[in-house]
């Protein structure tokens, strides 16, 4: 059976090392947790990778190296390609050479010494060969006599029963993410940049640049269950069976639209890219649930629009608030209402500058509610602490609900200070009934 051919390293810091690839493949890069690791700066963590292909092929594929990976003189781009002998490839300051195949034994990945140039049949050289291979030789026969010893000899019953385990393929884990949604056209550029990168650090940057210039960055360290979820958003079966190009005729006068996701896994890479045209269902859906998701891990639910559309979701807000304003002896609720709603378009205009003339009417809105809340509370609380001093259950009951419409937010100490006395006055109420 014919062998598959070997990657030799033909100049650089590994210079002289030959690896061959197994059924597991070979991944390249800077980071130590890689089959061949190069500590070499011009290296991404996980520059590319190596793949068993049938019995005797390897297939070579650049993971989204910022440097990327040159192959017989020309860069590789996002597609795989099939490596013969021959074969140059340059990475960093790395050549690498895709040679014959070995008659000497090699473990996948790992290089013994073993295809070093052959000394001649006699002589000094001839001597000290044979004592290395057979001192190899020997070690490994020493690691399975001891093994055989210790589970004959030491090892409790239950290790003795050797058990057939078997795994399933685990699924590619992401390790890196870069999505670009860009719209553009005479009036300005809005971009809104997400990348996470291998130790975890999701960043979203906003550029909006029209007549009034906006920027927004925000950085932060995801948690183990974060990355999971990430994982689930992104796995990879769901973007495998998703086209890599969508693209649409310009429209007239000149505009660009274009989302771009790009996402790295352990062993495979997958880059799709949407432009001038309608999102295809598969993609929409991992894209929304994608920003989602950074949205919620940042708390930046609104960088991500334009500073026009800021500008029209907060004035939405402020019309509500001036609604349930107009509306406060409605509902005992609707004051409330009303300063959320004018907490609301402050949030939306808290990274558009200058400000709008309406934003001067969200803190303003705010401030005359919260005052008119705060005053009608004093008065609901007296009515109720005087209903529960006199024992007035049924009383102090109705004006304590009255004070939880009023203030509906849980996390408040009114509220909770008046649930606290609510459970007072029914407790007393259920030993009333019960006499």
């Amino acid at each position: 059976m014919a062998k598959r051919p070997q990657i030799i390293v033909m100049d650089g810091p590994l210079a002289g090392r030959r690896f061959e690839v197994g059924e597991a493949g070979l991944r390249l890069g800077r980071s130590s947790s890689n089959d061949i690791h190069i500590p070499d700066e011009e290296l991404s963590r996980n520059h590319c990778l190596f793949e068993a292909v049938g019995e005797t092929g390897i297939r070579l594929t650049d993971l989204a190296s910022a440097n990327g990976t040159i192959l017989n003189g020309a860069a590789m781009g996002d597609d795989s390609a099939l490596v013969k002998e021959g074969d140059t490839i340059v990475v960093g300051s790395t050549t690498l050479c895709i040679g014959a195949a070995s008659s000497s034994t090699l473990l996948s990945g790992v290089d013994l010494g073993l295809d070093a140039p052959k000394p001649a049949a006699s002589g000094p050289a001839a001597v000290k060969r044979r004592p290395m291979i057979m001192n190899v030789l020997w070690v490994l026969v020493a690691v399975c006599v001891s093994a055989a010893i210790y589970f004959i000899l030491v090892a409790p019953p239950e290790l003795q029963e050797v058990k057939t385990v078997v795994q399933a393929e685990a699924k590619p884990v992401v390790s890196e993410v870069v999505y670009e949604h860009v719209q553009a056209d005479s009036s300005g550029i809005f971009r809104y940049y997400l990348t996470v990168t291998p130790d975890g650090v999701m960043t979203v940057r906003v550029d909006d640049v029209p007549k009034q210039p906006r920027h927004h960055a925000k950085s932060e360290k995801l948690s183990k269950e974060a990355l999971d979820d990430l994982n689930e958003i992104l796995e990879y079966e769901k973007l495998r069976g998703i086209d890599r190009e969508f693209a649409g005729p310009e429209p007239d006068p000149p505009a660009l639209d274009s989302r771009e996701l790009k996402v790295v896994y352990d062993s495979h890479v997958r880059r799709i890219r949407v432009q001038n045209v309608e999102e295809p269902e598969a993609f929409r859906s991992i894209r929304e649930k994608l920003e989602a998701f950074s949205k919620s891990e940042l708390g930046i639910w609104a960088i991500q629009y334009p500073r026009d559309k800021l500008i029209e979701l907060a004035k939405q807000s402020i019309d509500v608030g001036r609604a349930k304003w107009e509306d406060r002896d409605v509902n005992y609720g609707n004051l409330a209402s009303a300063i959320a709603a004018y907490k609301e378009a402050q949030f939306y205009l808290e990274t558009v500058n200058p400000k709008p003339e309406c934003a001067a009417e969200a803190v303003e809105g705010e401030r005359t509610a919260i005052a008119e809340l705060d005053r009608r509370y004093a008065d609901q609380r007296f009515r109720a602490d005087k209903a529960l001093n006199l024992s007035q259950w049924e009383t102090a009951r109705t004006e304590l609900k009255v004070i939880l419409e009023m203030v509906p937010d849980r996390r408040d100490d009114r509220n909770r200070d008046a649930r606290s006395k609510l459970l007072s006055a029914e407790g007393h109420l259920k030993k009333k009934g019960a006499r």
